[in-house]
């Protein structure tokens, strides 16, 4: 009688419900499913905290309106530009200042190539319309000094223009920096400013994009 008993609750056990069944296997599948999307969720949670965040440098700022202009390099490096300073170089060989741009919280934006710039006090009157309009009263003008062509900085002066000492690129600074020589493939942006307090002021963007072309 137990031998009988035995056999038939085995033989009940192998004959589930195919109904019931399938449901357990669905819920286990679901379950399986979930606990690996879980995982790869938190693998990919734990790699993004791993990704370094980029960091905002003030010192690699782009240039901004507001900022005052200093001396790159020389006795004077970080030191604001004068309007005093600019008739001074007038005299020299060469005739203008290589700047970086000073943050109103005093941050000298050095560390970001674009941010070289040169500054020049010239003749209104030679300059086109154009130029005119974005440089400053007394004739103060600015232009980015990286050279379009392969980037190294326009340093020289010329038979009244604006020489890159690497391939000859030349610039005439009183028509927006119009290419009148060289390999270079467009001009320099210029840059407005204005003259506050003696000091050489940002007055807008620049008017082009900054940076070597080639």
């Amino acid at each position: 009688m137990a031998d009988h008993e035995a056999t038939a609750h085995h033989h009940e056990h192998h004959h589930e419900d195919p109904q019931a069944h399938a449901t357990r296997r669905a819920i286990l599948q679901a379950a399986i499913g979930v606990s690996a999307g879980a995982a790869v969720l938190s693998t990919l949670w734990v790699g993004a905290g791993l990704v370094p965040r980029e960091e905002k440098i003030p010192s690699k700022e782009p240039v901004a309106v507001g900022d005052t202009l200093v001396f790159a390099t020389g006795p004077k490096a970080d030191q604001e530009i004068t309007l005093d300073d600019l008739r001074a170089a007038q005299r020299e060989r060469i005739p203008f200042i290589i700047a970086f741009p000073k943050s109103p919280e005093n941050v000298v934006k050095k560390d970001l190539i674009t941010n070289t710039i040169m500054v020049i006090l010239a003749d209104p009157n030679k300059m086109s319309p154009e130029t005119r309009q974005h440089a400053s009263p007394e004739g103060v003008l600015a232009y980015s000094a990286v050279c379009k062509h392969l980037g190294c900085t326009v340093s020289l002066w010329q038979n009244d223009t604006w020489l890159c000492p690497c391939h000859g690129g030349r610039y005439d600074i009183y028509n927006q920096a119009r290419v009148v020589g060289g390999p270079v493939p467009a001009p320099v942006p210029q840059l407005p400013v204005k003259v506050e307090g003696g000091k050489v002021v940002v007055a807008g963007e620049f008017l082009g994009k900054p940076g070597a072309d080639v």
